[in-house]
């Protein structure tokens, strides 16, 4: 069988990592948002569906002994792996499960403080969206909190013709997903060759994204249920069948309309006072292709005086990657956002030297009250890999399963480090 229900099972999904899926990086976001978040420093339960081969709760188990974590996948094989890379570093907080969603709502009795799913829920069959927000009904803690990524409209608009085309050629011939998509990308190419496409402007995008590896490809495209979704109606979807709130972007710019809307277009946001109108309109602004967000069940909203007291006392750490000093220029969907050195240079400054809080941070000169003008300073480096929050959980975390992660990262080729000082991998 190649697919079940729209998911891939012949090909293994290639590695990648989402920093935005891990705890800290979704408790501090929604800290940020002004809402309560459970306890990530005492025991918390965590759950993945659609997990692959759990590169990510992997990394989320070895960064947060205190948790419990739970993958489940459809595809065999991912599993498999899964569970050799957890036995083989010697994780015992953390379990994989072979298993479709019904069966799982069937047979799971646990409750959990996150449920977490990417890269599926646009590309399965409606019985099983309607069963993740069955499990997330179900078995998500009050104040418990669902990252839910899906492809959306407008951005996803060109590729509905180019996934119908694969998908077709996967009908009718007799092969492999990965030895599907070769075919598929043949035949594209000699369209496109042809001049096929010399009326689609979006042509060039549309040959990179088919430069990426056969397997990613053949999970992207192949899926009988291929289907961008518009937000607003999935907000509502879960809403009604899970019962959890939407709150904001696990992509913390998206968080800020000044950071990720082009400023012609915010003043007619700002003036548009229904809620599901204002959100479709930021989708339009930003040609919005994928969304990253975030739910939560029962949301509690904090005193403006807890909020102050949460936000302060965040730390912050510059990763290695980052400038030390000078200006930055920020890469974002609505173009390039410069930060002149005489704005950012101290911040980056006193950041490469030590960590330090909002507070501290909030007394820089560029930033003396102006708290907002310093939250959209954190999000855009965030954003862009130079800082995250600091994990009060670091020296929790066994340096053994760190060193074994990172030397099966090298031996398979992949350039990712576990990074315990943020909750996160580099």
């Amino acid at each position: 069988m190649k697919q079940k229900d729209g998911y891939i099972l012949d090909v293994t999904y290639p590695i990648f990592f989402y920093k935005e899926m891990q705890a800290l990086w979704l408790s501090s976001t929604i800290n940020f948002l002004g809402f309560k978040t459970p306890n990530i420093t005492k025991s918390f339960s965590y759950l993945e569906l659609a997990c692959g081969t759990g590169i990510n709760l992997i990394i989320c188990a070895i960064n947060n002994p205190n948790g419990h974590f739970i993958g489940v996948d459809f595809n065999k094989e991912h599993i498999d792996k899964a569970k050799n890379d957890a036995n083989f570093i010697g994780l015992k907080n953390i379990e994989f499960i072979h298993s479709d969603f019904a069966t799982f709502l069937e047979i799971n009795h646990n409750k959990f403080d996150f449920i977490v799913n990417h890269g599926t829920f646009s590309w399965i069959s409606p019985t099983n969206q309607k069963n993740i927000l069955k499990i997330v009904s179900e078995f998500l803690n009050d104040l418990g909190i669902l990252y839910l990524h899906y492809m959306c409209y407008p951005g996803s608009t060109p590729l509905l013709p180019i996934q119908k085309l694969l998908n077709l050629v996967d009908h009718h011939v007799n092969e492999s997903s990965n030895k599907s998509i070769e075919i598929g990308k043949n035949l594209f190419n000699d369209l496109n060759n042809a001049g096929t496409f010399v009326d689609n402007p979006k042509i060039n995008s549309i040959v990179k994204t088919l430069e990426n590896s056969n397997s990613y490809l053949a999970h992207e495209f192949l899926t009988d249920y291929w289907n961008p979704l518009f937000s607003v109606d999935v907000h509502k979807m879960v809403f009604e069948n899970a019962k959890a709130t939407f709150l904001g972007s696990a992509n913390v710019i998206e968080n800020l309309d000044n950071i990720s809307i082009p400023s012609k277009v915010q003043e007619i946001i700002k003036n548009t006072k229904a809620p599901d109108l204002k959100e479709y309109l930021k989708d339009l602004a930003r040609n919005s292709k994928q969304r990253v967000d975030i739910f939560q069940k029962n949301p509690q909203i904090f005193s403006n005086k807890e909020h102050i007291e949460v936000i302060n006392k965040l730390k912050f750490k510059l990763l290695p990657n980052a400038p030390k000093k000078g200006a930055v220029t920020f890469n974002t969907s609505i173009g390039d956002i410069e930060a002149p050195k005489e704005v950012i240079s101290e911040m980056l400054e006193k950041l490469s030297k030590k960590e330090m809080s909002f507070e501290e941070l909030s007394t820089l000169k560029s930033f003396i009250n102006k708290p907002m003008f310093l939250i959209e300073t954190i999000f855009l480096l965030m954003n862009a890999n130079y800082l995250q929050v600091v994990s009060s959980n670091e020296k929790y975390v066994d340096k053994r399963f760190v060193d074994k992660f990172n030397d099966k990262m090298k031996k398979d080729g992949i350039n990712l480090e576990i990074y315990p000082k943020c909750c996160t991998a580099i």
